[in-house]
């Protein structure tokens, strides 16, 4: 293993020419050795953020460390001073880790590991973030303004109507103020950056929907507005409906974009399809149809828990563009367990018949070191491949690791099925993208499966 400044890295070959012996003659030939170009080793891009913490004290020690292809450290190095790395892929590197090695004063306190299989060309990993392992200096927190709402007027031009708005710090629109609406005053909530607050109306048969978008003009002793029937201004569009399994978790996210070209999407509010079906195109630039769908199965010593989820767009019309989830009638999950050897932690995998959208799988797991401290590993890679047996140098001792010990641990595989197919083309679109910038067809298709084990035994992480 070896210390190096992956900045200045360099390669240098050199041409060797093999002469005959001394006495020349005509028929003396000049024998050259062609030079062998050195290998496109490509170069790693990454960033240490450090999350927990506003200010600028929440620091941590950062280590990043190559392997080869069976695991072991090729190279080490460490990112600067605010967390930024970029520089060349040792030779010999297939692999690369983002540890944590800060001084905790608690050892139970999860350190992260982050490790990247497969990396090669010119890879943008993007950003890790990283827990400080010191207390947080105080956190300015934007406090929640509660108004209290009159609605008798709204309540009288829609009498038999469920009245909404969203609920304490919440992005959800489905917070239904009690019947009868006009005999009290009810509450309401500004958070954050937010200027707005929303209202809907929906008709008993759900076939009628309105919002109010109302900038609340309170009376500054009492803080008590009027919500009135003209506030109700936008009508709602009613969404298609995709063939879907009864018990599918549907939310339609509502987004607004700022005036100026590069402003980005701002998510106005979450409607549960339950609750209205609808949009409103009139006020928002951007509609999202979501589908939730999950199941669990009881294994001999896990419980195994699948979800499937999807994003699609929404015309103005209510058009949905579908994207259909995985479907969860797979047994991958359980194909995986009982083929393992609970006692090592080396293995090989193959999810690629899931969905050929699939591009990238996560594992995650807890565990702790020869040395006491506990660690989540995240390992990212191809739907198929093998882990190898990982080190980590002086950073930490990994002992094996026996499936069958662990309290829990997450397989999730995700794909934008519009974005770049080969791996490390796809890690640095996921590291450059805005993914709320829902003017670019990439960003408005999204699936993701999940296999969570939980070990029947009774400890959870």
């Amino acid at each position: 293993m070896k210390k190096i400044d992956l900045k200045h890295a360099f390669v240098t070959s050199a041409m060797l020419m093999a002469l005959s012996g001394c006495n020349s003659s005509d028929d003396d030939t000049v024998k050259v050795t062609p030079i062998v170009p050195a290998p496109e080793l490509g170069s790693v891009t990454l960033n240490a953020v450090f999350g927990g913490c506003s200010t600028a004290d929440s620091q941590t020690d950062i280590e990043i460390i190559f392997h080869d292809e069976n695991g072991a450290v090729v190279a080490t190095t460490n990112p600067d001073e605010n967390g930024n790395f970029q520089g060349d892929i040792p030779e010999d590197a297939k692999h690369v880790s983002v540890v944590d090695i800060s001084e905790r004063e608690d050892s139970s306190t999860l350190r992260k590991v982050y490790t990247h299989m497969d990396i090669s060309g010119d890879v943008n990993l993007g950003s890790m973030v990283f827990d400080s392992p010191q207390e947080c200096s105080a956190i300015t927190v934007i406090p929640c303004q509660t108004y209290l709402v009159d609605v008798e007027d709204a309540a009288l031009t829609y009498p038999d109507y469920k009245m909404l708005t969203k609920g304490l710090d919440s992005t959800f629109l489905n917070y239904a103020y009690k019947a009868p609406l006009g005999e009290s005053l009810k509450k309401a909530h500004l958070c954050r950056d937010e200027k707005h607050i929303p209202f809907a109306v929906v008709s008993g048969d759900k076939e009628i929907v309105k919002l109010a978008h109302v900038e609340p003009n309170a009376d500054a002793n009492t803080q008590v507005f009027q919500l009135l029937a003209e506030n109700f201004s936008y009508d709602g569009v009613a969404v298609s409906t995709p063939n879907l399994d009864d018990d599918a978790d549907i939310v339609i996210a509502s987004y607004t974009k700022g005036k100026q070209e590069d402003d980005s999407y701002h998510l106005l509010f979450n409607m549960p399809a339950l609750t209205a079906n609808a949009i409103f195109p009139d006020l928002v630039d951007y509609s999202q149809y979501t589908v939730k769908v999950g199941d669990n199965t009881d294994l001999d010593l896990f419980q195994l828990m699948r979800s499937s989820y999807s994003e699609s767009a929404i015309s103005s019309e209510g058009e949905v563009s579908f994207t259909t989830p995985v479907g969860l009638d797979n047994d991958l999950g359980q194909a995986f367990l009982s083929g393992h050897n609970s006692n090592s932690f080396s293995f090989s995998y193959d999810f690629s018949a899931l969905d050929d959208r699939l591009k990238l799988v996560d594992w995650q797991f807890s565990f702790s070191s020869s040395e006491g401290q506990s660690y989540q590993w995240h390992i990212s890679g191809e739907t198929a491949g093998k882990i190898p047996e990982f080190q980590f140098g002086n950073a930490f001792t990994l002992d094996s690791i026996e499936f069958n010990e662990l309290s829990s641990f997450q397989i999730s595989l995700m794909a934008y099925p519009q974005a770049p197919t080969s791996l490390n083309d796809y890690r640095t679109f996921l590291a450059t993208q805005d993914k709320n910038d829902f003017s670019k067809a990439e960003n408005q298709s999204y699936i993701q499966f999940d296999y969570k084990f939980i070990n029947k035994s009774g400890r959870i992480d």
